[in-house]
């Protein structure tokens, strides 16, 4: 059914720095770009409170998905800063990168920051060892996993393509109260294949991302059958660090093909797994938009 995030849709005020970020900094290649035809349409889709106005469609070719689109939205409010895991909603985008030192000044030079110097440790539960750094893209109030790719090891185009520095979205992470729900939702609901479940704890992981002595969180990471790239990852949030204003609209909107529109629908017809658009007929084809209760917001369409 589910097998792999095909396109995440960031909505933003502005396009221009992200578009700059990702195609300038980190290969993206432009495939299309223009005005977002019946917008109050994909404003419910995508669950934003304003219509949006234009999209920016970046990929990187040789993939199987993990692209990017950028939705500008005039007017939007700023979203706030993603900090620690605290929090309800997407969280985290993660990408490998073949020479992390070259990409990560390339952003450097264009206003970008990190949350802190790059860490090494092992995998949880495995011995395969893992260099990682953070960017804080305060765009649309995310955070970027800049990690090592690893030659033969990580699955993405990188692998396809030599004279690429940066993958595809490796994955979209996702922050939720409700973990064990999150996962039986993955492999019930969309017959996605949990390959991790694990706990990210430890000083590397603390200095990471800004966490408290001892703090660390639970993971769930799944693929479709095909095992293509772009993975979803549900983390269980932190204990909340202080009251934090309500987010008007998604940071992050996970797009999947899945193989049986219709059956996907009856499934989240009750209501369950949170509120469905139903299928909805549009320019570009069917489509259903979930906002799923378990923090993360989807786009579905048939394969």
């Amino acid at each position: 059914m589910f097998d792999g995030i095909d396109i995440v849709v960031l909505p933003v005020a502005d396009t221009g720095p992200l578009r700059e970020l990702y195609a300038d900094a980190m290969g993206f290649e432009v495939v299309e770009r223009g005005p977002v035809r019946d917008p109050s349409l994909w404003s419910r889709l995508w669950g934003l409170p304003l219509p949006p106005a234009e999209s920016v469609l970046l990929g990187k070719p040789g993939s199987e998905g993990g692209w990017i689109r950028l939705v500008g939205v005039p007017g939007l409010p700023a979203p706030d800063a993603a900090g620690a895991p605290d929090r309800p909603g997407a969280y985290a985008l993660d990408f490998y990168l073949r020479d992390p030192a070259a990409t990560e000044d390339a952003a450097g030079k264009r206003g970008w920051t990190f949350v802190a110097d790059p860490v090494d440790y092992l995998l949880p539960g495995t011995r395969h060892p893992v260099r990682e750094r953070m960017l804080d893209q305060t765009r649309s109030g995310l955070r970027h996993a800049f990690v090592q790719y690893r030659e033969g090891r990580t699955r993405c185009v990188l692998g396809e393509r030599p004279e690429a520095d940066v993958s595809e979205v490796a994955a979209a992470v996702f922050a939720t109260g409700d973990l064990p729900g999150a996962r039986a939702f993955v492999t019930d609901v969309l017959g996605g294949r949990v390959y991790f479940s694990g706990r990210f704890a430890g000083p590397a992981v603390e200095r990471l991302l800004g966490l408290a002595p001892g703090e660390g969180f639970d993971a769930v990471i799944a693929r479709g059958p095909a095992s293509r790239n772009a993975r979803l990852e549900f983390i269980g949030h932190l204990a909340p660090r202080g009251p934090r204003p309500p987010h008007a609209y998604p940071r992050a909107v996970a797009g999947c093909a899945v193989d049986d529109l219709d059956a996907l629908a009856a499934r989240l017809a009750t209501g369950a797994h949170g509120a469905s658009t139903g299928v909805v007929e549009t320019a570009e084809g069917r489509r259903l938009g979930l906002a799923s209760r378990y923090g993360a917001r989807f786009l579905f369409w048939q394969r």
